[in-house]
């Protein structure tokens, strides 16, 4: 009830619905800035916008609750909520349970549709064709209470599940808790569920698309990330869906984001916000204007350098990197205080992963390159990479 409520609020908030928004933003911002580090460059939005799209390039769920927070803290965005265009998966049971491990038993069948909605996120369905299978146990559950998993989901989908589980409530213990967050085609359902469930995917996105052209023809600021899904292995997915809609309606802004997954125990998040140029491409745009870090640079050299090395070979390598930079493209501040630095705190960080080992004064990848806040990530060092690869890319288009 409460996301049709705050849907229905458009561009200008009521009120009444003041208190439990500002209690929204002011805790997913703390949570959110707590347990990451984040940092931003590029000013506010002006507070009274008209139609407006909030543009990002889409890396990691944590994205939408910390821009959208963030900014309206810092915009001062009170009575003009910034919307947000967000993943389903983000108020189906056990999202933030998997965020935080520790409280998996608490949270593990509760949604947060209701905080979420307060701070203007809304939901659309991006995955047209996969789904974790607690999302669809949740669904089926809703309509047609517990059911055998036999009768749901056909025989390879079954094989992917442990053997103990029999029923659609046994998705959403906590017992099976992580093979339950895993991805399951809609192929794979048994009908009618299937049938059920992709002509309900065809009718919420409908609703949905209307929902947003709406918000943002009455005057609203969507936050919007266009490629759908985030990236696997750093490169920008081809921008598509709602943006072509709504982009002629609305002036557009960018938050271009970068992170820094070697640097410190938190998993390092830094955006820039800049007006967009209607005149350039908006994906080389944003591939331009976000942070160059200390982790991209280092993964760079890394994947042309496999011999063992040395931290002054590594530390020497970034800062020549540094002074190859196109002068346009905005570095990470720190980067640019003390190379050196950073490029310690990075290997420190990548020895706690375990892509480097230590022999002696040398250090040697490994073969492990995962990291545990990108799931979908095999290659951590590729994936950085990739991403400043493409960051040159849009300072020679843009520059």
């Amino acid at each position: 009830m409460q996301q049709k409520n705050v849907a229905s609020a458009l561009a200008v908030a009521p009120l009444w619905l003041q208190p439990l928004r500002s209690l929204a933003v002011l805790s997913v911002t703390a949570y959110y800035h707590l347990a990451y580090r984040i940092r931003g460059w590029g000013g506010v939005l002006p507070r009274k916008r008209g139609p407006a799209l909030l543009v990002i390039n889409h890396q990691q769920e944590i994205e939408t609750a910390v821009i959208v927070a963030t900014l309206s803290v810092r915009s001062w965005s009170w009575r003009y909520p910034i919307f947000a265009v967000s993943s389903r998966r983000m108020f189906e049971p056990g999202f933030m349970a998997e965020r935080i491990p520790w409280l998996n038993f608490a949270l593990r069948r509760s949604k947060f549709g209701p905080l979420f909605g307060a701070i203007g996120m809304q939901p659309i369905e991006n995955e047209l064709h996969t789904r974790p299978f607690v999302g669809l146990a949740s669904s089926l559950l809703e309509r047609h209470g517990d059911l055998p998993l036999t009768d749901v989901f056909r025989d390879r989908a079954l094989s992917r599940l442990p053997a103990g589980m029999k029923d659609l409530s046994d998705l959403l213990s906590s017992k099976y808790f992580k093979p339950a967050r895993s991805y399951v085609s809609l192929s794979e359902l048994r009908e009618p569920y299937r049938s059920e469930s992709l002509e309900m995917t065809r009718t919420q996105l409908d609703a949905d698309s209307a929902t947003f052209v709406r918000l943002v023809s009455d005057g609203a600021t969507l936050f919007l990330a266009p490629e759908g899904r985030y990236s696997g292995d750093g490169k920008i997915q081809p921008f598509r869906g709602l943006l072509s809609r709504l982009a002629p309606m609305a002036r557009i802004w960018i938050a271009a984001i970068s992170y820094d997954p070697f640097v410190g125990r938190r998993l390092s998040m830094l955006y820039r916000l800049a007006p967009a140029d209607t005149a350039t491409a908006l994906d080389a745009q944003v591939k331009a204007v976000r942070p160059v870090t200390t982790s991209a640079l280092l993964a760079t050299w890394l994947r042309k350098e496999p011999r063992p090395f040395s931290a002054l070979k590594a530390s020497d390598a970034i800062a020549q990197q540094l002074r190859e930079l196109p002068a346009a493209l905005f570095v990470d501040p720190d980067l640019r205080r003390n190379p050196a630095r950073m490029v310690r705190a990075a290997l420190a960080g990548m020895r706690r992963l375990g892509m480097l080992r230590t022999a002696g004064s040398s250090l040697t990848l490994t073969e492990r390159r995962a990291h545990p806040q990108f799931p979908r990530t095999t290659d951590m060092i590729a994936y950085q990479a990739n991403f400043h690869e493409e960051t040159l890319e849009g300072a020679r288009t843009l520059y």
